[in-house]
């Protein structure tokens, strides 16, 4: 485990001055591999990994709550919420370090119908994904501008690392990305934890990139451009083309991250 050296179960955070203290925030975008994720931070951290979630509106910043929750966990080295939201929260004697994975938007939204219509939950986006087939749960989602779940998302929750003033949301989200010190990429998941690894080696030199597939709703196997593919032909063309509009931005910031890996 990370956190033990010379067989003691001394965790490095203790062993480090307090203005040395590294933490590893995981920002879990919903069907973004964030299940694996967090295994592999558990894998590592084990009692030193945490979970949270937070109350705030989607559209507003708690950086401040996620902070106060870290000053009152002080023990952590890791942690994991859907809910936090950026920027990367501010906390004296504590250097915070921000993980988030992007995904193909698209490819993200058939994944996340096929979960919800499986778990057993009362939300918006599982009933929906029961009552009706995938045309029917997408259409629904990008008729609702202010539900952001189906219409980029992504470049949503990214934007939110900048101020409003400062330029749309593409252009903050943009920023998020010059910014952030690691983004990752499901498509190029074995990259982009072995990029983490170096990342976070000269804080924790024992971190192991385990690759884990937790749940998955449909296979990996298979090419991206395969499975875009499968979408069109189950959405048809009119609908396919309304989706992507509907999540340009995402597509653009998928391109963006994708570049920086091998080929997807």
């Amino acid at each position: 485990m990370v956190g033990g050296h010379d067989g003691s179960n001394d965790s490095l955070a203790e062993r480090l001055p307090a203005a040395d203290r590294m933490l590893v925030l995981h920002y879990h975008l919903f069907k973004n591999a964030g299940t694996s994720i967090d295994e592999m931070l558990k894998h590592n951290f084990g009692e030193l990994w945490g979970e949270h979630e937070f109350d705030t509106p989607p559209h507003e910043s708690n950086a401040a709550e996620v902070a106060a929750y870290l000053r009152e966990h002080p023990q952590l080295c890791a942690f994991s919420s859907h809910t936090a939201t950026l920027p990367t929260p501010q906390v004296d004697g504590l250097r915070i370090f921000p993980i988030i994975f992007l995904r193909h938007p698209i490819d993200r939204l058939k994944s996340a119908y096929l979960f919800e219509r499986m778990q057993e939950a009362d939300t918006f986006g599982a009933l929906l994904a029961k009552a009706t087939d995938f045309a029917g749960y997408v259409r629904e989602l990008i008729d609702h501008p202010g539900n952001r779940a189906g219409r980029n998302f992504q470049a949503f929750r990214l934007a939110l690392n900048e101020s409003p003033e400062t330029g749309s949301e593409y252009e903050r989200s943009l920023r998020a990305l010059d910014s952030l010190p690691f983004v990752g990429l499901v498509e190029a998941y074995e990259p982009s934890v072995e990029r983490l690894q170096l990342a976070l080696k000269p804080f924790y030199p024992d971190f192991t990139p385990v690759i884990v597939q937790t749940n998955a709703t449909r296979s990996a196997t298979y090419l991206l451009e395969e499975r875009l593919a499968e979408i069109e032909e189950e959405l048809g063309p009119d609908l396919f083309e309304m989706v992507c509009d509907a999540n340009a931005d995402d597509i653009r910031l998928f391109q963006e991250v994708g570049a920086q890996y091998v080929h997807i």
